[in-house]
């Protein structure tokens, strides 16, 4: 019989570190934002950040969501999936999430249901990394957006 300690040691290890800047101010850090974490579709957890930093440890193989919120911007979202990181694996995973302020005239009603970026356990780098094309694309379309009228 495995005990709690032995059960949580041998569980993969994800620390996150997310930077929030603002679009609007060029990059600039961003203060009190809401952040909330699911795990494999369940909410499991919210985190306020008075500052521009969030760390968080993610634990276990699961397809994990974590939504970026502050108010008067629009929300983002990213998808880390650590189901294929082998056992006992403590991985860093870094990421800049740049939020915009709402504004009536873009529309960008997909970033409802498509992250913005999905990050995937490389086999080859022996890591956690973000899949820069895909992230690519959404940039392009919320770039779309603010051209239209």
């Amino acid at each position: 019989v495995l005990t709690y300690s032995a059960q949580q040691s041998s569980r993969v290890k994800v620390k996150l570190k997310i930077e929030f800047k603002s679009v609007e101010n060029f990059g600039k850090p961003l203060n009190n934002t809401i952040n909330y974490i699911y795990s494999d579709g369940q909410f499991i957890d919210s985190v306020y950040c008075k500052k521009r930093t969030m760390n968080y440890l993610l634990e276990g193989a699961h397809l994990f969501k974590i939504e970026f919120s502050k108010n008067g911007y629009v929300n983002k979202y990213v998808i880390i999936n650590t189901k294929d990181i082998p056992s006992k694996k403590r991985i860093k995973l870094k990421a800049d999430i740049n939020l915009f302020r709402k504004m009536d005239r873009i529309n960008v009603e997909f970033l409802k249901t498509e992250p913005v970026s999905i990050a995937y356990y490389n086999f080859i780098k022996k890591s956690l990394i973000w899949d820069y094309d895909y992230n690519r694309s959404v940039v392009e379309k919320i770039i779309d957006a603010s051209l239209k009228k």
